[in-house]
């Protein structure tokens, strides 16, 4: 499980730290200083991904890194932790909040918490991705795409997870990989309550609009509009977010 998250500034300052191991002190959230300066070191180094997140094993910790431009995401969590869905939720938290501050945390002196409430933010991707989706969730997002199928427009409907995976649906498997690759590297940046972004198929055009950490994604048989899959998206976006919130 994550039990810490940070957002740490190219020069190591601290803009934001959250515990998910209940009531804990101030010393314990502190950032062990090799891991800090771990973070530094990285950041300056111009063969650093922000399309990848790396890793530090210490004792029975395991710290998870990953950087942005203004600022560093640093996770704490459990060694046995699996670790490429830990990753792709790391690197989709800190795309999500990279939307949230912009350049504000270049320039922020202090905690960022002062301007910005990361909180829910950092506890949705926290609570979906680091535990098995729950039974009844998936159930309920079964309902929803199958009620979206039976629009006579609508080719495919599916709902995936942080990693690209899809949980529910029935999105042709020629198009797996494409989705995975767009949700997990982040070229597409679909966000809740904006207008889907759009994705040509050869066929036609599949439509993506990510909820939290969730993405869902519909397509209009070839022979109808692309309206109808822009219109069915966004009524499947916002009953996810419903059993999200």
């Amino acid at each position: 499980m994550i039990r810490h998250l940070y957002i740490v500034k190219r020069n190591g300052d601290v803009l934001y730290r959250r515990s998910y191991e209940g009531e804990t002190s101030k010393e314990t959230l502190e950032i062990p200083s090799f891991v800090k300066n771990s973070s530094v070191l990285f950041h300056s180094q111009s063969s650093v991904s922000s399309e990848r997140a790396y890793t530090l094993e210490h004792n029975d910790d395991l710290w998870v890194y990953a950087f942005f431009h203004p600022f560093s995401l640093l996770a704490l969590a459990d060694r046995d932790q699996p670790l490429p869905p830990l990753k792709n939720m790391i690197l989709s938290l800190g795309r999500a909040i990279l939307r949230q501050l912009g350049n504000v945390a270049e320039s922020w002196e202090g905690s960022i918490a002062e301007i910005v409430d990361l909180n829910d933010i950092c506890d949705d991707y926290v609570a979906l991705d680091l535990k098995p989706t729950r039974k009844s969730m998936v159930k309920k997002l079964h309902k929803i795409v199958n009620s979206a199928l039976e629009r006579p427009e609508i080719a495919f409907v599916g709902i995936f997870d942080s990693s690209g995976k899809m949980i529910c649906g029935n999105v042709p498997d020629i198009h797996l990989f494409r989705l995975e690759v767009e949700i997990t590297q982040g070229s597409i940046k679909p966000m809740v309550d904006i207008a889907p972004t759009s994705i040509s198929t050869g066929e036609g055009k599949m439509q993506m609009l990510r909820v939290n950490s969730l993405t869902v994604v519909v397509a209009a048989l070839p022979d109808e509009s692309p309206l109808h899959a822009v219109g069915v998206i966004g009524e499947v976006a916002h009953q996810v977010n419903k059993i999200l919130s």
